[in-house]
């Protein structure tokens, strides 16, 4: 009897010590994970609202856990500060320019306080450094845009509707849809403007390798083009043909003149050229003329042949 109290005495005994490990155990693990046995830095963060964190929620940065809320503490109406705790060894890794804000752990968890890094150089934090809030939408804000967004996808639903009915009742529009010669009409256009288009395009394609060959050649074009002392050149031949034509317009214009006054003047000119048997008389004289002349010549050409005369005539020619 006496041995079977004394193995109850153990049982109980090894219970109470397994108790009170478990609890110690417990409590070391709740300590360490709300930084409470560990090195840890203090920090300050300021919010206008921390939709619903609380003291113990977890710190996150780049994904890890990194301290607790300590505590919170609202100022004023439009500030709370919000102290956490850092571990030590991720104090090197947190510069003082980066922000916070409050996010939800996963889609149904506790809040925690996040913190965002930020570009630029800065400092590690110390203790009692003091971090501001990143500008965020709030799910209310969300909610807000979620709903005008809806208003105005409503109005583009209603003139869809409004469109679309027009269009049903338009009976103008269904003819010009159903009309089989219209619809040839527009295809042929299109194909009109097409052909166009294309005939455009090798134009202007010509037009471009027309341009490069003046620009590599060296033909007369090309040297017209680039030659200074042939372009002058061209310049003042072309010049010289304006001022040709010029004269040749003023020497037409005198000599219409010229005919003018003959045509109406009253001397021999004028009645020679108006009097055609006048005209025919002095064109018979000429011809006689010449006839006689040319009589004279043959008989002085035969008194040359004359022996009477010859000695006359060869002493002539010496002299001269």
């Amino acid at each position: 009897m006496k041995e079977k109290k004394e193995l109850n005495s153990a049982k109980l005994g090894l219970m109470v010590i397994a108790g009170v490990l478990f609890l110690v155990f417990s409590l070391y693990m709740i300590g360490k994970n709300q930084n409470l046995f560990g090195s840890s830095v203090e920090v300050v963060a300021v919010m206008d609202n921390v939709n619903g964190l609380v003291p113990g929620n977890n710190v996150r940065f780049k994904g890890m856990d990194i301290g607790t809320v300590k505590s919170i503490d609202m100022v004023n109406d439009s500030s709370i500060f919000v102290y956490f705790l850092v571990k030590r060894k991720m104090q090197p890794n947190i510069k003082q320019n980066a922000l916070t804000s409050i996010n939800t752990d996963g889609l149904m968890g506790n809040k925690i306080l996040q913190i965002i890094p930020q570009d630029g150089d800065a400092r590690p934090i110390i203790e009692g450094d003091t971090l501001y809030p990143q500008d965020v939408l709030s799910t209310d804000e969300m909610l807000k845009r979620l709903g005008s967004t809806g208003d105005y996808f409503e109005r583009i639903a209603v003139n869809l509707y409004d469109i679309t009915n027009k269009l049903n009742q338009s009976e103008a529009l269904w003819k010009v849809l159903s009309d089989q010669e219209m619809t040839a009409d527009i295809k042929s256009t299109i194909k009109e403007l097409n052909l166009a288009s294309r005939n455009a395009t090798a134009m202007t394609k010509s037009g471009l390798d027309l341009l490069k060959k003046l620009e590599v050649g060296e033909g007369l074009v090309h040297t017209a083009f680039t030659n200074e002392t042939l372009s002058e050149q061209l310049i003042a031949s072309m010049d010289n043909v304006i001022q040709t034509s010029e004269n040749a317009v003023t020497l037409i214009a005198e000599i219409r003149n010229w005919l003018t006054e003959i045509q109406e003047a009253e001397g021999t000119v004028n009645l020679i050229l108006q009097d055609s048997a006048l005209r025919a008389e002095i064109q018979q004289t000429i011809s006689n003329l010449e006839s006689g002349t040319d009589n004279f010549n043959q008989n002085m050409e035969a008194l040359k042949q004359n022996f009477l005369f010859r000695r006359y005539f060869r002493r002539l020619e010496k002299k001269e």
